[in-house]
C-alpha cells in the first residue's frame, strides 16, 4: 500500500497484479513528509499472526491507521485474469521459498510436482491467512471490505500501459510518472486457456481457479474458460484439495476447512449459511 498525501492518492497492492512496477512509478517524488508505505513482513499483535504488509487484505488493513485515508483520497488498484494470476502465485511461492527453488523458477520453470504441492496447501494456507500464500487470495479481498468497494479506479494488467496513461491524465499525475510508465509498463494481452485442457492437473487447476475466484470473475468481468463442472477424472493428488474447497453439506466437525462450507450444521441444532455475492460493484462509483 502506498499513500501519497501530496497527490491525495492511494495505491492498494493486489498481489501478482503488476504491483512492483506500479509501486516504483507511484513512489516517484515521494518523501517521508508527503507519503507513507506499508511494506515487508511483520507480526501483528492485534491479529496474532504474521502479515505481509505490502499485501494486506482489507479485513486486515482495517486494523491499521492507514485505513482511514481510504475514504479521503482517490484509491487505485490493478487486477488480472484469475487463471494467469493463480499460476503466477505458484511461481512466487517457490521463488520466495529458497534459492534452489528460485533457480528452478528462473530457469526451466515450475514443474508439475511443484504446482501440485502448492495447490494442495491452499485451503489451509488461505484459512490461516498465512503470508506465504497471500499471493493467491481472491482479488476482492484486497479491493473490498465485505461487499463494499474501497477502490475508485481499476487498472487491468491486460491493458496496463494504456490504463495508466488515461489514469494519469484524469488525476493530473506528475509528468515524470507518465514518462517512466510509458517506458516501463506494457499491456499484457490475455492468453487463452487451451481447450481441450490436456492433463488432469490442468483440469484441476481450472477448477481451482473457478472455486477460489468465483467472486473475482463476477466482479471484475473476466470470462470463465474451460469446464464449469468437475471432470470425471481428476488429478488424484488434488482430489482432496477440491473436496476441501467444496465440502458440501457435512456435519460441522467433518468439514476440513470450515470457511469453505456453504452451510454448516452443528449436531445440537444451530446452523449457518454462507452469504457472499458472486458479483460485487467493482469500484465505489459503480456501487
Amino acid at each position: 500500500m502506498i499513500i501519497r498525501h501530496d497527490l491525495e492518492l492511494i495505491f492498494l497492492h493486489v498481489p501478482k497484479c503488476a504491483g512492483k512496477e506500479l509501486r516504483e512509478i507511484l513512489l516517484i517524488g515521494a518523501s517521508p513528509e508527503n507519503s507513507e508505505e506499508l511494506f515487508n513482513f511483520d507480526y501483528s499483535p492485534i491479529l496474532h499472526r504474521y502479515v505481509d504488509l505490502a499485501h494486506l487484505p482489507m479485513a486486515d488493513l482495517v486494523h491499521w491507521p492507514a485505513y482511514s485515508w481510504l475514504d479521503r483520497y482517490t484509491v487505485i488498484a490493478a487486477v488480472r485474469n484469475p487463471y494467469e494470476r493463480l499460476g503466477s502465485a505458484a511461481n512466487e511461492y517457490f521463488r520466495q521459498r529458497c534459492r534452489a527453488d528460485e533457480a528452478v523458477i528462473n530457469g526451466a520453470g515450475i514443474t508439475a510436482a511443484m504446482r501440485r504441492h502448492y495447490y494442495s496447501q491452499l485451503p489451509l494456507g488461505h484459512s490461516q491467512r498465512d503470508p506465504r500464500f497471500i499471493h493467491s487470495l481472491p482479488m476482492t479481498w484486497f479491493t473490498h471490505l465485505g461487499a463494499t468497494a474501497k477502490v475508485d479506479q481499476l487498472l487491468r494488467c491486460e491493458s496496463l500501459a494504456d490504463d495508466f496513461q488515461r489514469l494519469a491524465t484524469r488525476l493530473n499525475l506528475p509528468e515524470r510518472m507518465r514518462q517512466v510508465a510509458q517506458a516501463t509498463l506494457r499491456n499484457r494481452p490475455l492468453a487463452p486457456i487451451p481447450v481441450p485442457i490436456d492433463t488432469a492437473l490442468d483440469q484441476a487447476e481450472v477448477q481451482l481457479a473457478h472455486h477460489l475466484y468465483a467472486q473475482d470473475f463476477g466482479t471484475f468481468g473476466y470470462r470463465r474458460q474451460g469446464p464449469d463442472a468437475l471432470p470425471d477424472t481428476l488429478d488424484s493428488d488434488l482430489s482432496p484439495l477440491l473436496e476441501a474447497l467444496c465440502p458440501g453439506t457435512l456435519h460441522s466437525h467433518a468439514i476440513p476447512v470450515l470457511e469453505r462450507a456453504e452451510r454448516v450444521e452443528w449436531h445440537w441444532g444451530p446452523c449457518g449459511q454462507r452469504q457472499e455475492a458472486v458479483a460485487l460493484a467493482a469500484t465505489r462509483s459503480a456501487a
